[in-house]
Formats: C-alpha cells, sequence, structure tokens
C-alpha cells in the first residue's frame, strides 16, 4: 500500500489539496472492469476490478481535506475524475455501492453522502449502468466472509483466506468485496446465492423519465 499526500496518483487531476492512498493490484489496461463503492466520509474508497481475473485490481480510498457541503462537492468531483479516468483504460460494466445504514447515529449525514454518490454515478453513465447495486451492510459483510455481522479485522482476514487478496484498509476491502459481488464469478454456493439474491430488482433504483 503508498500513501501519497498532497499528489493525486495515477494522472489524475490534482483538485485540491488530498490524501490519497492507492492500492495497485497490477490492473491491466483495456480489460473489463466493475466498480465497487465503499461510501465514507473520511475514507471514501473505489475499486476497479478486473473481469477477466479477479485477483487484478487497482483501489482507492479518498480522504477529502474539508468539512460539510465543500466535502461533499470534493467528494463528487473526484469521484467523476475517477470514473474519466477509468473509462479512458476499461469498460465499466457495472458499478455496486454500499448502501446506508439508516439507523446509525451519522445516517443523516451518509444519505447526504450517497445522494451525490448516486447522482454522480447517474450523470456519469447514460445506460442501465447509471443505476448501481445497492449493497446492505450485513449482506456485504456475509458475502465477504460467510458472517453478517463480521468485525472489520475479520472481514480482512476472510478476504485474504478465501480470494487470496491483502488488505490493511477495511475501507478498501470493502469496496473490493463490492466490486467481487457484481463479477458474476464465485468461489461458493454461498456467494452465488447472495449474488442471486441481490439481482432482485429492488436493490437498484428503476428508470421511469
Amino acid at each position: 500500500d503508498k500513501l501519497v499526500t498532497g499528489v493525486q496518483t495515477c494522472a489524475l487531476p490534482i483538485l485540491a489539496p488530498l490524501s490519497t492512498k492507492s492500492i495497485d493490484g497490477n490492473l491491466p489496461d483495456d480489460v473489463p472492469i466493475t466498480i465497487g463503492i465503499d461510501q465514507s466520509l473520511t475514507g471514501f474508497a473505489l475499486c476497479a476490478l478486473s473481469l477477466d481475473d479477479l485477483t487484478k485490481h487497482h483501489t482507492w480510498v479518498y480522504k477529502s481535506p474539508y468539512m460539510g457541503v465543500e466535502r461533499l462537492a470534493d467528494i463528487r468531483q473526484w469521484l467523476t475524475d475517477t470514473f474519466n479516468y477509468l473509462s479512458e483504460k476499461h469498460h465499466i460494466e457495472d458499478v455496486a455501492m454500499e448502501e446506508t445504514v439508516l439507523a446509525s447515529y451519522s445516517a443523516l449525514k451518509m444519505g447526504e453522502l450517497a445522494s451525490v454518490v448516486k447522482l454522480t454515478i447517474y450523470d456519469f453513465f447514460d445506460d442501465e449502468r447509471r443505476f448501481p447495486m445497492r449493497v446492505p451492510p450485513m449482506t456485504l459483510k456475509k458475502f465477504a466472509s460467510g458472517k453478517g455481522n463480521a468485525k472489520k479485522q475479520e472481514m480482512l482476514l476472510q478476504i485474504f483466506k478465501r480470494w487470496g487478496i491483502e488488505f490493511n484498509d477495511d475501507n478498501a476491502a470493502d469496496a473490493y468485496a463490492l466490486a467481487r459481488l457484481t463479477s458474476k464469478t464465485y468461489v461458493n454456493e454461498m456467494e452465488a446465492e447472495i449474488a442471486k439474491k441481490m439481482s432482485d430488482p429492488k436493490y437498484r433504483d428503476e428508470p421511469h423519465l
């Protein structure tokens, strides 16, 4: 893992002073990818995962230097630029994002962030990809670790044991698992069953325009 302060990695535009962790999993150019987004105000993670080889990825964890509405605008710009960067090198097949927990203490602020993420995705794409898969946190935990109540360290360990991918950042690990959930490639029946459940249209917004 590499922590870069003050410089945007991977040729993305420098928009503001920032801190981005770039985790290079040897993602080759010109391969179809799926994207997982673990939305967080303090460590916004995005994973681009090769559909040709699920061990190949590039994952970023972005920490905005701003607060309030400026942070939301900054994250929106970073996400748009990252989409632009990836779409120049890859065909983005699908996007998955973690759903907001309404009962949490920070539900209001996380709801604001979720809206920003959804609108950014909606504006960037012009087809069915503008409606990302919305994955409940407990479902993601079960998919990645086998337990819906797994702790952060359990998630990191199980992702390494099951898929052979090592992370030391739980946001990055969650983003990888989200991307993997949309890959349509699974190592056991439990993963396949969860993926089948998540194919229900209720886990995506539906077009009405």
